[in-house]
């Protein structure tokens, strides 16, 4: 049996570390990379490590804690809803392994391919770039349906 404090506490956890991961991911996709593309200079080189860090531990934090509340609520639930759920935590993990998996090596790369400064690195540069941009756009997209499932979750059963 599981404390239902412990359970509100974790579930204001989950929600938080999510909103942030998601706004962290949206931000980086939709602003500082395309913005680093058509303009490129060094500041943005620090604003996406600082952001890429509070995502990651966002992520792990929503991560962690969704399977706890997923394990204390949802254990043998097979409803619908249920369902809805797991297939927001699946796009969830999904975004997380292709953030961790690609798109922080590519960010690690492009950052010491920028700390060289050397006209023959422009053109990885610029690909890395692209790469980056394209990973935060997918890892943002995975989010946004792992949200809407979180939001809609209680009431696939309705329909």
């Amino acid at each position: 049996m599981f404390d239902l404090t412990l359970i509100v506490l974790v579930r204001a956890m989950h929600i938080f570390a999510g909103v942030v991961w998601a706004g962290a991911t949206f931000t980086m996709a939709w602003a500082v990379l395309p913005a680093a593309i058509r303009q490129p200079a060094p500041g943005f080189g620090v604003a996406a490590r600082r952001i890429s860090m509070i995502s990651t531990i966002a992520a792990l934090i929503s991560v962690l804690s969704g399977i706890y509340l997923f394990a204390a609520l949802h254990a043998h639930d097979e409803s619908a809803g249920a369902r809805v759920l797991g297939a927001g935590a699946v796009t969830a993990l999904l975004a997380l392994g292709i953030g961790l998996l690609v798109g922080r090596p590519t960010g690690r790369k492009l950052g010491q391919l920028q700390q060289r400064n050397d006209a023959a690195a422009a053109a990885e540069i610029d690909k890395l770039r692209r790469r980056a941009t394209l990973v935060s756009r997918a890892t943002a997209g995975l989010l946004a349906l792992s949200v809407i499932a979180m939001a809609t979750f209680r009431f696939a059963s309705a329909l």
